[in-house]
């Protein structure tokens, strides 16, 4: 009988070990892998979640800001370039000097006769520029 025990216990025993093994890993460890897993994805979306409440947030001022008048106004000025009926448009760089060398066959002529048209306005009447009539 003393026999069939020794057999018996080396059978079972790495059974046994195996079994307790498996049921510590199923236990502790695969729930801390998962747990710390979770940590990481939770604090990977509420910096999504803040970066979309910033969003949320610019974009709700300026909804408030587009409902006023003076916002309205604002951006209605400065996205399609609208001016008032008391404003001018002034440039804030000269315009270029192109080369009036032009040949004198046509259709070179008639550019350079509007040419001289254009130039004979403009030093008439100094106020007239040539973004005036871009004005509305």
């Amino acid at each position: 009988m003393d026999e069939s025990r020794r057999w018996t216990r080396r059978v079972f025993a790495p059974l046994a070990i195996i079994c307790i093994g498996s049921l510590c890993v199923a236990l502790f460890v695969l729930p801390l892998r998962t747990w710390s897993r979770q940590r990481t994805v939770i604090a990977q979306r509420t910096e999504q979640l803040n970066a979309y409440e910033d969003i949320n947030a610019s974009l709700q001022e300026e909804v408030d800001n587009l409902k006023t008048p003076q916002g309205a106004q604002e951006a209605v000025r400065s996205q399609l370039g609208y001016l008032a009926p008391s404003e001018k448009r002034v440039p804030l760089l000269k315009s270029p000097s192109a080369s009036g060398d032009l040949p004198d066959r046509w259709p070179y002529s008639i550019v350079t006769n509007i040419l001289k048209i254009n130039l004979e306005t403009s030093t008439a009447d100094p106020t007239s520029g040539i973004l005036s009539k871009l004005q509305p």
